[in-house]
């Protein structure tokens, strides 16, 4: 099979010159840290803050860090059980290892592969202590319901915002349901400063926890004023999590342009998504009413092989031979994953009892049946590449997905002529 190339240009995370030369005068300077809370971090806080209902906003090292911090805050303790979604990157469940507590996977309850207050329902024991909800590929969950479901049983909620800048729930950026929310601005994420994660809390005292374990006793005695916690900031609490001066900044530079960035994602992802869902059995992630998608983190579409005509991976190879860099999410079930199927090996360094791990580090692969269906027939296009106004790659994509479609179109038509 000859494969079809289409120039790429580069992929996202891009910055403009005038950021690159701030960033070249904070290392010319000898500015490469920051212990306190210089500029180049309270702007970025101040401006995250802003955007999200003037919520406590800290800036860490990376999202993971940003929910290690959300959990810390809200003292979750060693044998404490946390709602996880089974569809989500690794980084929702793993900081709950460090604290040993229990990640304790829901299966998706929409076709968006989020989940609902029904699939957080029953998972629920007395041992629950909080529930992390994430906002998959950008598409947020229901937070209406999902917020009932936790005020009825009193459980506080962090929502993983990671896939999510921009994209708003009945008309307010996601980040603000919770009481607590985990930004990445690390690697691909529409807003990137290469490293770096945002911490919002609804509360101050769960900001200053974080701000305790996040970082040495200059910032900590900068922010903590609780009287309670403030004696421990000469010491904090035994993190090292802080963002770079130079990270900062980069981040910033994309904050400052998330409406035209979300803009341009919607107007060149949509094009692509209207082309592949001209096909019979090609579908997008379903964005119900009152939902927008922002980041875009990845752009999905689902395949129904019976509908289709074509599998999931005939579709693959089509585009891929078309010259599109399609291929299955990476974000896919966290029950398929050695450390939730038994390893022997991590269950030996996580050191859960035995009784723990058989129930919830022993997963089958047919556990979490929707989850893993929704992922075997999802396909995602590199979103990375759609953040330009220009929308430079959106025809030559668009012209090898009506390509590949037409091919499999044929291909499909023959087999059914030739059973006939």
């Amino acid at each position: 099979m000859t494969t079809t190339e289409i120039p790429h240009p580069a992929e996202w995370p891009v910055y403009d010159e005038s950021v690159t030369l701030q960033v070249a005068d904070l290392v010319r300077s000898g500015r490469t840290f920051d212990y306190r809370h210089g500029q180049e971090i309270r702007t970025l806080e101040d401006q995250f803050s802003a955007l999200h209902e003037n919520r406590h906003a800290l800036a860490v090292n990376s999202g993971t860090s940003a929910l290690f911090a959300a959990y810390h805050s809200l003292g979750i303790e060693p044998g404490d059980e946390v709602l996880v979604p089974a569809s989500t990157f690794l980084a929702t469940a793993s900081p709950l290892f460090l604290l040993g507590a229990v990640p304790v996977l829901c299966d998706s309850g929409e076709s968006s592969g989020n989940v609902t207050a029904a699939t957080l329902r029953s998972r629920l024991t007395p041992r629950t202590k909080a529930i992390v909800v994430t906002h998959l590929f950008g598409c947020p969950c229901p937070m209406d319901e999902i917020m009932r479901f936790a005020r009825e049983v009193s459980l506080p909620v962090v929502e993983d915002c990671s896939h999510a800048h921009g994209s708003t729930y009945r008309g307010r950026p996601v980040g603000v349901f919770g009481d607590l929310a985990a930004f990445s601005i690390g690697g691909l994420k529409l807003v990137s400063g290469g490293m770096g994660g945002i911490l919002l809390a609804r509360e101050r005292r769960h900001h200053e926890i974080a701000c305790l374990l996040t970082s040495f006793q200059q910032r900590s005695q900068i922010t903590v004023t609780d009287p309670g916690l403030r004696g421990l900031a000469d010491v904090g609490l035994g993190g090292n999590l802080r963002i770079t001066p130079m990270a900062a900044v980069l981040a910033t530079s994309h904050l400052r342009r998330l409406p035209q960035l979300v803009e341009a994602k919607r107007r060149n992802i949509s094009r692509l998504m209207e082309a592949l869902v001209a096909h019979p059995g090609v579908t997008t992630q379903a964005l119900t009413r009152g939902r927008t998608m922002g980041g875009w983190y990845d752009a999905v579409v689902a395949v129904d092989p019976d509908i289709a005509g074509f599998t999931r991976a005939d579709l693959v190879d089509a585009l891929c031979a078309e010259g599109v860099k399609a291929r299955v999410p990476r974000t896919g079930p966290l029950h398929v994953r050695s450390v939730f199927r038994g390893d022997p090996v991590a269950a030996g360094l996580l050191k859960y009892p035995a009784a723990v791990r058989n129930a919830y580090f022993s997963y089958g692969e047919k556990d979490f049946p929707r989850s893993s269906s929704l992922h075997d027939s999802w396909v995602s296009l590199p979103a990375t590449y759609f953040n330009d106004d220009e929308g430079v790659l959106v025809q030559p994509y668009v012209h090898a997905i009506e390509r590949a479609l037409s091919g499999l179109r044929r291909k499909s038509a023959g087999s059914v002529a030739a059973v006939r």
